[in-house]
């Protein structure tokens, strides 16, 4: 997920998260996983996912380990 750096900080970033994790819900699915970097520029974004209630989780599909990646997922 990217927001343009002119329209950061309004919560765009989180209701666009809600929004996919309300349709993923509806559409029947039970958890949401997701990869993001380890850099600090994904810092925000981490910090986004985790006030969401996602976690850390183990690489999943045909994602490998990857010291640029970070693997995370939450129930739905």
């Amino acid at each position: 997920m990217h927001v343009a750096r002119a329209c950061r900080g309004r919560g765009l970033g989180a209701t666009l998260l809600r929004h996919l994790l309300e349709r993923a819900r509806e559409g029947g699915a039970t958890s949401s996983c997701l990869e993001t970097g380890t850099q600090e520029a994904f810092l925000p974004a981490r910090g986004l996912y985790a006030g969401a209630g996602f976690t850390e989780c183990l690489p999943f599909a045909d994602y490998r380990l990857d010291p640029l990646s970070v693997f995370m997922m939450r129930r739905l």
